[in-house]
């Protein structure tokens, strides 16, 4: 079927990044033959998942109903080592609800705008900060979502106060080419090698008649200008494509992109690291990764409400916090990585995030 958002329909929209839209046009050059997109490469800038500026990542959850915490977006600083000046996995609490303004897509502004949301972070506005991209499966702009941009100290500007603060995704740019919207976002920074200075995004899609699968998602060059680009024809670590199964949450490391996919049912945890597209040109694809099974029986049918990846306590190999459907947090930090075996695992004690 054809997809109902073309470069076309772009030049209707008055969104906010309606200033880059007439640069658009063509939007896919065609491709003669599948190929490696170039080698990514990390771009300047912060640490991912650092607010602050401080060198040390910090934790963003989404609040609202089942997640124990209260409407909005909390925010919550890594703590250092005194000894080597590098993350612990523990965060400065109580957290600072960050989202009190609302999402900038409703009419009013409230932290309620959030509730059911996802929320990632990267430097979505192609600056040396943080900023938030909100995904609202439902609620306020339904299958769609938004940008905000970060303030720089570990909280976000306001939505409503115009400017370059807020730009709206329409929910058309997110479907696939079936009709459905995502699932799931995660951050996927330049794994297609295409360094616009904004990062792409990964998306878990699919229902019952089509079948599942991930997506890929350029950024076209403005801030929330991302569109369904690419299918993926990648498995799941267990072989199949039940996609529906998994989430999916991603970091950046001098390596370039990695992916945490996490099986709640089943308790299977594991990693991709070098993740890289590979663009066929027809609008399908596949991404190229080394794959670390990191834990089996992890968190096995735990809720929870915020999976976040960060390289915590730098020493090259991504970590998670996790924040359960009861406001607790905790961070696990990873070592000893292998491609034949499970991984080292260490959790940090369980504390109240608010």
């Amino acid at each position: 079927m054809t997809h109902p958002f073309s470069p076309r329909r772009l030049l209707a929209w008055t969104a906010p990044v309606t200033l880059a839209l007439t640069a658009l046009a063509p939007a896919f050059p065609a491709q003669a033959a599948a190929k490696p997109a170039p080698a990514p490469t990390v771009s300047g800038g912060p640490v991912d998942k650092d607010l602050n500026g401080d060198g040390v990542p910090d934790l963003v959850a989404a609040g609202g109903p089942g997640t124990g915490l209260g409407s909005g977006v909390w925010s919550a600083l890594g703590v250092k080592s005194r000894k080597t000046g590098v993350g612990t996995g523990k965060v400065q609490t109580p957290a600072t609800n960050i989202g009190q303004a609302g999402t900038g897509t409703g009419t009013v502004g409230s932290p309620t705008e959030f509730d059911g949301a996802q929320v990632i972070t990267g430097r979505f506005w192609g600056l040396d900060r943080q900023d938030f991209l909100y995904y609202t499966p439902g609620g306020v702009n339904p299958g769609g979502g938004g940008v905000i941009a970060g303030a720089g100290d570990g909280t976000m500007q306001n939505p409503y106060q115009g400017g370059a603060s807020q730009a709206t995704i329409a929910r058309e740019q997110l479907l696939d080419p079936n009709g459905n919207s995502p699932l799931e976002l995660a951050n996927a920074f330049g794994a297609d090698g295409n360094d616009n200075g904004m990062p792409d995004l990964i998306g878990r899609y699919g229902d019952p008649v089509h079948g599942y699968n991930l997506g890929y998602l350029p950024n076209l060059g403005a801030p929330g200008m991302v569109i369904f680009n690419t299918t993926l024809t990648n498995r799941t670590p267990a072989g199949d494509t039940d996609w529906q199964n998994w989430s999916i949450t991603g970091t950046e490391l001098a390596s370039g992109t990695a992916l945490f996919l996490r099986n709640a049912g089943t308790g299977d945890l594991y990693l991709w690291t070098g993740v890289s597209l590979v663009d066929n040109g027809d609008g399908t694809g596949s991404l190229t990764y080394t794959q670390h099974q990191v834990a089996a029986n992890w968190n096995t049918g735990v809720a929870i409400s915020t999976l976040w990846a960060a390289d915590i306590n730098a020493d090259g190999t991504p970590d998670l916090w996790t924040v359960l459907a009861d406001g607790t947090y905790r961070a696990y930090l990873i070592s000893g990585l292998s491609t034949s075996g499970t991984a080292t695992v260490t959790a940090t004690r369980s504390q109240r995030l608010v």
